[in-house]
């Protein structure tokens, strides 16, 4: 495995760019009506204005009508919609304007983790859901009866398996929504939690192609998976450390962004850490793989990717703005999004490098 720096002017390879109704009720399924009647848009992101220059979009997605939603840390939520970016924030109902993850259900509602706990757009607004715990169910433990949760829980991951469950990762532990109510998961009596797990401060959740669950837990747990019945570690935090993000790719491989060991790799057997052999190892946010099965990654020296032979890094030398790239979105016609500190945003349609922030 080499690893080249390209010396390619930035017209041609900026491909560039890891590290959050009542709670009982599944509100109406929203026909999104983008909201320029009631919200203003504008054609790019505004430019930071705060103090803290770090402030940037991190988290996002594109929810099934096409249009993509950005989060940011400290600046709220933005939607585009191909035309305008909206901004939703503390006015529009969000509980906080760190936004660390979001999520659209099965039935068109989205979601959005912050700092602070869960939200949920209606149509218009956003509205703070309180994690309430059901009680009426005889396969949980004694203690589910409890039904207290933090007021302020960050909501760091979120997922929605293939049985339509959704899986909150947060700061006091991993809770599951379906059927209009709200469970811990490891209150579940069925579930057979061999390493005593406690799965809290959850970063990433993954439901890898088998069906299994994979946790990225960042404060000392390392990586676990649950296989429908049985919860165990398979990559010790004193190998991986803080995992902010999980993929799995294309031949079933599954990537690791880590916050100090470098990318990590895992193949169904074995684990390998810092699979680069980045110097720095440190740093890392986000990985994503794109349409040509490319995995992008942040690194210290610049934006990074893996195309199955070679590492390649693009740094400022190489004609590139910033080295402070981060992979956000891959979206259904194949564009990479990235993001850079100040609220930077810049899209790359494998011809066309464009700035979509001022």
């Amino acid at each position: 495995m080499t690893k080249k720096f390209l010396k390619t002017p930035i017209y041609s390879l900026l491909l560039v760019l890891t590290f959050l109704t009542s709670c009982n009720g599944q509100v109406k399924p929203v026909t999104q009506k983008d909201n320029e009647n009631t919200l203003s848009g504008q054609a790019k992101i505004p430019k930071s204005t705060a103090t803290n220059n770090n402030v940037r979009l991190g988290y996002s997605i594109e929810d099934a009508e096409g249009n993509l939603w950005f989060g940011s840390y400290g600046k709220g939520l933005y939607k585009y919609n191909g035309k305008l970016f909206i901004h939703f924030g503390l006015e529009q109902g969000l509980n906080s304007d760190i936004i660390y993850s979001i999520l659209q259900d099965k039935t068109g509602n989205i979601w959005v983790g912050t700092n602070k706990g869960l939200n949920r757009f209606d149509g218009n607004k956003f509205k703070s859901i309180p994690i309430v715990l059901s009680n009426h169910s005889s396969s949980y433990l004694s203690n589910s009866n409890n039904n207290t949760t933090p007021s302020e829980n960050a909501v760091w991951s979120m997922l929605q398996d293939k049985n339509g469950t959704i899986w909150i990762g947060t700061d006091d532990g991993v809770y599951c929504y379906k059927a209009k109510e709200f469970t811990r998961f490891l209150d579940k009596k069925t579930v057979t939690n061999k390493d005593s797990l406690k799965l809290k401060g959850i970063f990433s959740i993954l439901e890898a192609k088998n069906g299994n669950i994979w946790f990225a837990e960042c404060a000392g747990e390392g990586v676990s998976r649950f296989d429908g019945k049985s919860l165990s570690i398979i990559i010790p935090y004193k190998e991986i450390g803080r995992t902010d993000r999980i993929i799995e790719d294309k031949q079933s491989n599954l990537w690791f962004a880590t916050a100090f060991k470098g990318v990590g790799k895992y193949d169904g057997k074995t684990f390998t850490q810092n699979i680069f052999k980045d110097q720095h190892q440190n740093g890392l946010y986000n990985i994503l793989e794109d349409t040509n099965e490319k995995i992008w990654f942040d690194t210290q020296d610049g934006l990074g990717f893996y195309d199955g032979k070679t590492l390649n890094i693009l740094t400022e030398k190489d004609g590139t703005i910033t080295k402070d790239f981060i992979p956000i979105l891959l979206d259904k016609s194949g564009n990479l999004w990235f993001s850079s500190n100040g609220m930077k945003l810049f899209k790359y349609d494998g011809n066309t490098f464009t700035k979509f922030s001022e």
